[in-house]
């Protein structure tokens, strides 16, 4: 699942040079901006403004790169969506709460808060050019008021920037522990029903859930190939398997839930199970 890794480090990537630069005139602060985040274990703090630091080089620099971001506002919504699935299923097999679904919310609020952010810098740069002295002891009440908006702005999209990562660290931390680097093969004996929905599905299509697999190396294949049909049926009902009339072999990166836990079966298979409906690449039907 190295692509879901390649996509948000993509993601990153696409707000790490307007970060680089808001960060030259937003300095953090010790105080936490959303508390209800930091009950979902993210820790975002709030920005204010370094005055001594805005300058109309920097802004001017700011101002690119946030159009920058906004040109590639539509391929970034694409690709979050394209990726979406991948993230959810991240998310349902580790079975704990990862809050996948904050990130196309968030994602659209900081695409959002760019362009507010453009209108901001805008407005700046013509204070500074009308020769406007930044000191925040001596701004009037309307001015003071506008810095404000500037800094909760700021605030906003540094504020995706750190959930983002903090959510792709948690995502590839539980996708390393809920999937192997490589496929690995298992079977499944099956009637008829159950075996034509599988196939034409692509999925584990049991009526039960969890679905019980056995694990599969070439010699097991190989054995259970062999076997004529009669043999394979009285060799899968020793382990209460009824009408298996077919099996189906698949492969999948996914661990199964008793990964480190294997059930020996008394035909001297090895029982696995996982999650009913998952979507697997089948290999071979017999």
């Amino acid at each position: 699942m190295a692509e879901i890794e390649h996509f948000l480090q993509y993601l990153q990537e696409q707000f790490r040079e307007l970060e680089v630069l808001l960060r030259k005139i937003l300095k953090e602060e010790k105080s936490v901006h959303d508390e209800i985040l930091m009950k979902k274990g993210f820790i975002i703090h709030s920005y204010s403004l370094n005055y001594s630091s805005v300058n109309l080089d920097v802004l001017s620099e700011i101002l690119a790169e946030l159009e920058n971001v906004l040109k590639r506002e539509v391929q970034l919504c694409e690709e979050l969506e394209k990726h979406t699935v991948a993230l959810n299923d991240i998310e349902r097999f580790a079975k704990q709460k990862l809050h996948t679904d904050l990130l196309a919310k968030y994602l659209k609020e900081a695409l959002y808060y760019c362009e507010l952010m453009i209108t901001r810098i805008k407005q700046l740069k013509a204070m500074l050019q009308d020769g406007q002295k930044l000191h925040k002891n001596s701004l009037p009440r309307q001015t003071e008021m506008f810095f404000n908006s500037f800094e909760n702005v700021g605030t906003k999209i540094l504020k995706f920037v750190r959930f983002l990562e903090q959510y792709t660290q948690n995502i590839i931390k539980s996708e390393k522990d809920i999937y192997y680097s490589e496929p690995r093969t298992y079977g499944r004996a099956m009637a008829s029903r159950e075996y034509k929905k599988t196939l034409s599905k692509k999925k584990l299509s049991s009526s039960k859930d969890p679905t019980y697999v056995f694990d599969a190396p070439k010699h097991v294949i190989k054995k259970i190939n062999s076997m004529s049909k009669d043999t394979r049926s009285q060799y899968f009902k020793l382990i209460g398997v009824e009408q298996a009339s077919y099996v189906v072999y698949f492969q999948t990166k996914l661990k199964p839930s008793n990964h480190d836990s294997p059930i020996p079966q008394s035909n001297g298979l090895l029982q696995y199970s996982f999650p009913k409906g998952l979507e697997v690449e089948i290999l071979a039907a017999a």
